[in-house]
């Protein structure tokens, strides 16, 4: 196919035989959508809306999404490139786009996922007016249900400590110092400095784009190295902890510090997960996600009146991006007394 703009010669090729009535078809109706934007002033002057479908797939944006997983290797480009790849159909249109919404929600896709694939797929065409026009509302966390009271803290601490008591440790640490899930999986025991009552986070485990259970060595997210303090508790803890990964000769000089029961390897989210949220379930209280350990952490000790800037060196973050992201309500204020 053959498109004149300015002057110019522009050709959509892989169309087809000329003998093939479903390729002449094809072409007849790429062209309809052409002169229809046209006339409407919504023409792609790229042409990329308009390039054909070979058995079904969109091939120019599965290249695209493609090409962007090999160089980001993350898993939402992963993700949005498989999604993509299932659906199997053209999303070009605004009716396409809405198409594809509605497959995504028949497969209970959540719609903060939803929202991201569509984030994921703007970038990589970000002249498709379509996709621009359709929003996915996500609705908005109650910021109540991220943190958990002081009380549940402590039920969920005893309870892991009674039924999983070979996690206790992994999230006592975590809800005492609230670090990221690749900050916390790739702790090793170098790091740790129980004198000083610190830790140092420089690098991290993280998710490796491409594979679901496969973890890669990285620095943090800022790419910048902080100390993270422990109180006393944490510390004698710790000792307990490094104690007991001796005696089943676990490395406890440059090893990681929390492991796998079984293979005695690296943690996993999902594993996690699982143990946290049978906790919740035995408990009877609120299932929260995984990541509320942090908000938990970080929401307490600034309601203890913490120096916001102190916090956000702890937790590697900006101060205003600190307190926009976890300054969540705790259920509990200090009232003032004249």
């Amino acid at each position: 196919m053959r498109v004149r703009l300015d002057g110019k010669d522009y050709f959509i090729n892989r169309l087809g035989r000329w003998d093939d009535p479903v390729a002449r078809a094809r072409a007849l109706s790429i062209s309809a959508e052409i002169w229809s934007d046209y006339q409407q002033g919504d023409l792609d002057l790229t042409l990329n809306r308009y390039r054909p479908l070979v058995d079904g797939k969109d091939l120019d944006l599965l290249e695209a999404l493609r090409q962007l997983m090999e160089k980001k290797n993350q898993a939402r480009v992963t993700h949005t490139y498989r999604t993509v790849l299932k659906f199997g159909c053209s999303i070009k249109t605004k009716q396409e786009v809405l198409t594809f919404v509605e497959w995504m929600q028949q497969r209970g896709l959540a719609a903060s996922t939803q929202s991201t694939i569509l984030s994921t797929i703007r970038s990589v065409q970000p002249k498709n007016k379509a996709l621009h026009k359709v929003h996915v509302r996500v609705p908005h966390r109650c910021v109540h249900q991220e943190v958990l009271s002081k009380g549940e803290i402590q039920q969920v601490l005893a309870d892991l400590k009674s039924n999983e008591e070979w996690f206790y440790p992994c999230f006592f640490f975590w809800m005492s110092t609230g670090l990221r899930n690749s900050e916390l999986i790739g702790l090793t025991w170098d790091a740790v400095r129980l004198d000083e009552g610190e830790v140092l986070i420089s690098k991290t485990l993280k998710r490796d784009g491409t594979a679901t259970h496969r973890r890669i060595w990285g620095s943090t997210k800022t790419g910048k190295s902080r100390v993270v303090p422990i109180n006393p508790q944490v510390v004698e803890m710790m000792m307990q902890h490094r104690l007991r990964m001796q005696e089943l000769e676990m490395n406890t000089k440059s090893g990681l510090v929390f492991i796998t029961p079984r293979t005695h390897q690296h943690l996993y989210d999902s594993g996690l997960e699982h143990v946290w949220k049978r906790s919740l379930r035995r408990l009877g209280l609120p299932v929260r996600r995984l990541y509320s350990q942090r908000h938990t952490f970080l929401s307490h000790a600034l309601a203890l009146g913490n120096s916001p800037a102190d916090l956000a060196e702890v937790a590697g973050h900006r101060t205003e991006q600190l307190l926009n992201t976890y300054a969540k309500p705790t259920g509990r204020v200090l009232l003032p007394s004249w």
